[in-house]
């Protein structure tokens, strides 16, 4: 069979715009909501609303005035996530076709994801708190192996945010909360020349070859608001906005490749605007039930450029993300003085449409299935526990890109899930 000699040139269009469709999967696909035991032990229902502990701060900052007394707490999250892509890529290049398989098994390794945070009263009105957490992060990596290497090699994005409130309580039933977010990300994307590939353009392009590599970092800043509402002595709401946070990644990019691509650069990545409603009603002194609803703005996540120092900015990809909502119900159930328990159902859709889902965002509808327990050691300490199982719905993926003769093509299909497991520490001054 005669071997089809690929255009290298089109080789490396084809993955440099791949490695920056990496780098916005793993912030669309990977919000990352794990911040509190408690929460993940009812799908996060109720979490603007119910404060248990301190980490209610992440959520709605207004509901810290709901302690009379210092509190903090420690969380600690393992995240297992079982993400699977069976397909084929197939290269056309002048009427000559080779179909190649592009199998992948655990695409996103697991995670362990700590969270601290802190709050106390200042007076009979005011309260003031700090949370350290991340809202994005993970990452994606396909083995050396895989035949769609240029399509998505690795990504990975990490995230810190340092985020101190300050809360005020208008009357015994209303209070209003502000935050400020100081947001730390940094970021490794790169892709490479599958083997194949490298064999059908006559070892010109070496196998495995660093295509284009970026790393880059950003501080960044934003706000977060909140308001606490109790109707009833049963009946609690909270409302809880969080404004979107643009990224600059500014860093190096290199190419064992291309020469001009080794030269600093920068990629805009807008972290999207969160609300959220909850509501809180307890039947009797053991019985409640939570509610919330999540929106997410990710149409502001719609286009993807790269920006290189000498002034040429780069069109990668139209994005076109929607927003999204996600909608949890859980219950708690004070079973004695020592023990409280938890369960929660929750429905999260996916950012991403069908007609732009690519390899390496892992992203789609979601259901939640949650238990978790508090245990109470003394009038100081309670410690949490959650877990939760994530199924996706399965989904496929179409992707083609053209070269001048040279035509790419993937078809896969993507099952994805998650197991979560979570601890945390809570201590009372």
């Amino acid at each position: 069979m005669k071997k089809n000699q690929l255009p290298t040139k089109s080789i490396v269009a084809l993955s440099l715009s791949a490695m920056f469709m990496s780098e916005a999967a793993l912030a669309a696909g990977f919000y990352l909501n794990e911040h509190s035991a408690n929460g993940l032990g009812r799908a996060f229902a109720g979490q603007a609303v119910v404060a248990e502990n301190a980490t209610v701060l992440y959520s709605n900052p207004a509901a810290i005035t709901q302690f009379d007394k210092a509190t903090s707490s420690l969380f600690i999250s393992y995240v297992d996530p079982g993400i699977d892509s069976e397909g084929t890529v197939t290269l056309t290049n002048q009427g000559q076709t080779l179909t190649l398989d592009a199998n992948q098994e655990g695409v996103a390794g697991s995670a362990i994801i700590p969270a601290a945070f802190y709050a106390r009263p200042i007076n009979d009105q005011w309260s003031v708190g700090l949370g350290m957490y991340s809202n994005y992060g993970l990452a994606s990596d396909y083995d050396d192996s895989f035949n769609g290497l240029h399509f998505g090699d690795r990504a990975e994005i990490k995230s810190i945010n340092i985020n101190p409130t300050v809360a005020y309580k208008l009357s015994d039933t209303l209070s209003l909360g502000l935050g400020l977010n100081a947001v730390y990300s940094e970021a490794e994307l790169s892709t490479s020349v599958p083997a194949v590939i490298s064999g059908a353009v006559g070892g010109v392009v070496p196998p495995l070859a660093r295509i284009a590599k970026v790393e880059g970092d950003d501080w960044s800043f934003g706000w977060n608001l909140g308001v606490h509402w109790s109707p009833t002595d049963a009946t609690q709401v909270g409302l809880s906005y969080r404004a979107e946070v643009d990224l600059n990644l500014s860093g190096e990019m290199r190419s064992d490749v291309v020469a001009p691509y080794n030269q600093p650069g920068s990629v805009d990545i807008e972290l999207p605007a969160v609300a959220e409603l909850s509501v809180n009603h307890a039947f009797t002194e053991q019985l409640s039930v939570q509610a919330s609803i999540n929106w997410f703005g990710w149409s502001s996540f719609d286009v993807l450029e790269a920006n290189l120092e000498n002034g040429i900015d780069v069109l990668l990809k139209e994005e076109k993300f929607h927003n999204t909502k996600k909608y949890s119900v859980g219950t708690t159930y004070v079973f004695d003085t020592e023990w409280t328990l938890r369960a929660g159902v929750a429905y999260d859709e996916g950012a991403v449409s069908d007609e732009h889902r690519s390899i390496s965002i892992p992203d789609t509808d979601r259901r939640w299935f949650s238990v978790g327990a508090t245990y109470t050691l003394d009038e100081s300490i309670t410690i949490d526990a959650g877990f939760v199982k994530v199924l996706g719905k399965e989904a496929a993926v179409n992707e083609q890109t053209a070269f001048g003769p040279l035509t790419s093509t993937l078809q896969a299909t993507q099952n994805a899930s998650a197991t979560i497991l979570s601890a945390q520490l809570n201590y009372t001054f």
